[in-house]
C-alpha cells in the first residue's frame, strides 16, 4: 500500500487530465462504436473517485464521479438493447463491479435502473464471466432489487463459491448476504470485519485489488454496508477501508 499510496497523487493529476480527451472520444461516434471509449471514461472517474477520497477525503467527488461512471455503464446496456454493436462484454455480469459504484455512491435508483438491466444473457455470460463473478453478480443483483427468492437462491450459491480455496477472502460477503437475509445486525457487523480482512489480504501479493486504488478503501465493502442500511440495518463502519462518511 505504501509504494502504490505514494504514486497516488501523481496518478490522479494524470488521470484528471487525461479526462478531457477521454470525453471527446467517447462523443465520437466513430470511437465509441462498440462502447470502448465510454468504458475508459467510466474507468478513469472510479480512479478519480476512489483516489480522491483516499488523497483528500473528498465525500462529493467520491459520490458523484463514482455515480456518472455507473450511469455510463447503464447507458451501454440501453445502447446494447437497441441495437448498437456495444462489445458483449460490457452486458456479461462483469458489470456487478458497477452496480457496486452505483451503491456505494448511495445512488439506489441508479443502482436498481442498472441491476433491471443485467442478467439473462446466457451466452454472453458463459463466455465472458468467471464462476466467481457470475455468482456474485447475479447476487448482488438479488439484494439490489430485494429480489427474495433470488437472494436465498443466489446467497446460497455464491456461499458455496466462496467455500473454494481460491476465493476464501471474499467469504465476508456471502456472510453479509447471509446476514441481510436474516436481517441479523450482529452478524452483518461481524461479516464486515470479515470482508475488511480479506480485502486486506486481496491488497498484498497477487491480489485483485494490488496497486490499484482500491488498496486504500474498500468501494465493494461500502457498497455492501449501504446496501445493508437501505434494508434497515443498523451496520457500523470500519475506517479507513469502510469510512462513516461514506455510508448512507
Amino acid at each position: 500500500m505504501e509504494k502504490y499510496h505514494q504514486r497516488l497523487p501523481v496518478l490522479l493529476k494524470e488521470r484528471h487530465g487525461f479526462l478531457p480527451l477521454l470525453r471527446a472520444n467517447a462523443q465520437d461516434v466513430a470511437r465509441d462504436k462498440n462502447g470502448s471509449a465510454s468504458a475508459s471514461v467510466a474507468n478513469s472517474l472510479r480512479f478519480v473517485a476512489v483516489a480522491g477520497y483516499v488523497l483528500h477525503q473528498d465525500i462529493q467527488s467520491f459520490r458523484a464521479n463514482l455515480a456518472e461512471s455507473a450511469g455510463i455503464r447503464l447507458r451501454l446496456f440501453e445502447r446494447f438493447e437497441a441495437g448498437e454493436p456495444i462489445s458483449k462484454s460490457y452486458v456479461a455480469m462483469l458489470a456487478y463491479k458497477s452496480l457496486f459504484n452505483a451503491v456505494a455512491a448511495g445512488e439506489f435508483q441508479l443502482a436498481s435502473d442498472l441491476a433491471a438491466r443485467m442478467g439473462g444473457r446466457s451466452a454472453i455470460e458463459k463466455e465472458y464471466d468467471h464462476r466467481f463473478d457470475y455468482a456474485l453478480g447475479y447476487t448482488l443483483r438479488a439484494f439490489v432489487l430485494s429480489d427474495r427468492p433470488q437472494m436465498q437462491d443466489w446467497a446460497e450459491k455464491f456461499g458455496e463459491v466462496c467455500r473454494d480455496k481460491a476465493n476464501r477472502n471474499f467469504q465476508g460477503y456471502a456472510r453479509m448476504f447471509e446476514a441481510m437475509l436474516g436481517a441479523d445486525t450482529d452478524e452483518a457487523n461481524a461479516a464486515l470485519m470479515v470482508l475488511v480482512n480479506g480485502h486486506e489480504k486481496e491488497s498484498k501479493g497477487k491480489g485483485v485489488f494490488r496497486d490499484s486504488e482500491d488498496e486504500g478503501l474498500c468501494v465493494w465493502g461500502i457498497g455492501m454496508a449501504n446496501i445493508a442500511r437501505r434494508h434497515g440495518m443498523a451496520v457500523v463502519p470500519v475506517p479507513p477501508l469502510i469510512p462513516d462518511n461514506l455510508l448512507v
